[in-house]
């Protein structure tokens, strides 16, 4: 291990919200390994995706103050008996995790739990430590078994995802028996959406956090509402955070598409961290303060994507949302969106002027063997 890497802090994600301001996440729009888990009913951090969370995307965004991201999100039956699944659905590199300096949160008085179960604190009520000016961002691994905010059709009829937003018990066993199974220091996190029903939020948010959970995303709308139809809903967010007591930290997510936007969320539902999917996927470099995607945010993902072997599918869509602001006329994007494989997407990308000279050979090399 070089010795600046020694300097580096490695957090749980929860001690990465409550310590501190400023987390981003990368989500859903649907660590040194997989140390993380997620019970999803659904801070910067990406949300998680259904498909779009493979490592290229996450290593990219990670180079842009995202501070958490989720990997795509995983059937748990799949993933547990096919070793096939395992190695499509998640990878990891040493150096998908950016490594950030982050200030740190002023902590107020710690705020008593009401659960007297047996279990060791969940690292909530821990003073902050001495200064960390380097920290290293978090991968979560998330799992649609257990995913009450994920609300496509499949998912609801086959009793997952949204399905679980008014099963709070079951919820509460999923997250006991994941603690007692992986240990009461391994985080667990639970992903969900709010509900008209106010008192069912509060019955769902209180029963997660009585059976161990860590930390909580909450995306703000509910299982009925799409995301282009609706307006997130600040005040149902916040009165999801307020249902937690400061007991566990909190990840507002909907409709964060520049850095201003995941502030004033931050601001209106006060919680610890703000998560954005849809936003990075079309600047992947939002949370950094940029307007659109920067170039080099385009050639990072084209370099990891060629070196991972990114199926082109995949890709393509990637690179397709990253530049959907340059598309000036629709007969451009039409174009690009028919372009048919790596070699037709990497051609326009250097017309465009949009890879370095030196990168095309290498670039072109690497595509030679997906």
């Amino acid at each position: 291990m070089a010795q600046g890497d020694l300097d580096i802090l490695e957090l749980s994600p929860q001690e990465l919200l409550r310590d501190y301001e400023g987390v981003n996440a990368c989500g859903k729009s649907s660590l040194a390994g997989a140390r993380w888990a997620i019970a999803d009913i659904e801070h910067a951090c990406t949300a998680p995706m259904v498909r779009y969370g493979k490592l290229p995307f996450r290593e990219t965004v990670a180079q842009y103050d995202t501070h958490l991201v989720w990997t795509p999100m995983m059937l748990a039956a799949e993933f547990s008996r096919s070793a096939p699944a395992r190695d499509s659905e998640f990878s990891t590199s040493k150096t998908e995790r950016g490594v950030f300096a982050l200030k740190e949160r002023h902590c107020a008085d710690p705020v008593a739990e009401w659960d007297d179960s047996p279990e060791p604190p969940r690292g909530v009520h821990t003073p902050p430590l001495a200064k960390r000016p380097r920290i290293r961002g978090r991968v979560i691994v998330q799992f649609a078994a257990n995913d009450p905010r994920c609300p496509q059709k499949w998912a609801y009829q086959e009793g997952i995802g949204c399905a679980l937003l008014r099963k709070p018990q079951l919820v509460h066993d999923l997250v006991r028996a994941t603690k007692e199974r992986l240990g009461w220091n391994f985080p667990v996190s639970v992903k969900i959406r709010v509900d008209d029903d106010r008192s069912r939020t509060n019955e769902l948010v209180t029963s997660a956090i009585a059976a161990g959970a860590d930390f909580i995303s909450v995306h703000g709308r509910t299982r009925h509402q799409s995301s282009e139809g609706y307006p997130v809903d600040p005040d149902a967010i916040a009165f999801a955070a307020s249902c937690a007591k400061g007991a566990v930290p909190i990840v507002a997510n909907g409709d964060i598409f520049t850095r201003e936007e995941g502030e004033e969320l931050r601001r209106k539902t006060g919680v610890e961290g703000v998560m954005s999917a849809r936003g990075l996927l079309a600047n992947p470099a939002l949370f950094s303060g940029y307007a659109q995607t920067p170039v080099e945010a385009v050639q990072r993902f084209v370099r990891s994507s060629v070196s991972y072997g990114l199926i082109f599918p995949l890709f393509h869509r990637h690179v397709s949302y990253m530049l959907e602001s340059r598309f000036t006329q629709r007969k451009d994007r039409t174009y690009f969106n028919s372009l048919a494989s790596y070699a037709g997407v990497l051609d326009w990308l250097d017309q465009e002027g949009l890879l370095d000279p030196p990168q095309v050979t290498a670039i072109s090399n690497g595509v030679a063997g997906i």
